[in-house]
């Protein structure tokens, strides 16, 4: 009797070894992608041609915990990028501050985020100008390029589902 118990134990123990090492692997999967990089002004035109080389349209989004409007838009971007996967990135930017890293990593976890995401870092004014030059820095802003690097659509403020989707499908059919 007492070397069935042992058998059964020892089944029991590899199944969740097993069971262990599998979830292991997902969260390891999932960790292998950086939630949240920083990033200076003079390393966005290299990662939007990064992606452009990719064969994609590239969305630039920049948010912020604690703007409402921004945590109001964001789920519709999400949306799209799952949409559109095989022609969208979606590159989110947040313009947090250094202390609420924690909570915009939280919010991108809630959000279901699971691609590589940037934090500004450096000086508001130079970061604003690497973006646009025509972005006064009110949140949130967006811009979009086609596959080929072209921007064809920018605006301020945020925008509905319609307006993003309808940028998008236009960036996607320049020169096509």
């Amino acid at each position: 009797m007492k070397l069935f118990f042992l058998l059964i134990l020892s089944v029991m123990f590899v199944a969740c070894e097993s069971a262990n090492s599998n979830e292991a692997q997902e969260m390891s999967e999932t960790s292998a992608v950086e939630l949240l990089t920083d990033i200076a002004s003079e390393e966005i035109e290299t990662l939007i041609a990064k992606h452009n080389a990719d064969g994609k349209v590239v969305l630039v989004n920049i948010w912020a915990t604690w703007c409402g409007p921004c945590v109001e838009e964001f789920p519709d971007i999400v949306e799209l990028k799952q949409k559109y996967k095989d022609q969208l990135e979606v590159v989110f930017i947040s313009a947090d501050f250094p202390e609420d890293r924690e909570r915009a990593l939280q919010f991108l976890k809630d959000q279901k985020v699971t691609w590589e995401t940037y934090m500004k870092t450096g000086k508001d004014e130079p970061f604003i100008n690497a973006i646009s030059n025509d972005w006064s820095g009110a949140l949130p802003f967006t811009k979009i390029y086609s596959k080929n690097g072209q921007i064809t659509s920018y605006w301020e403020n945020k925008a509905s589902f319609e307006t993003f989707e309808t940028a998008i499908l236009e960036a996607i059919n320049v020169n096509l």
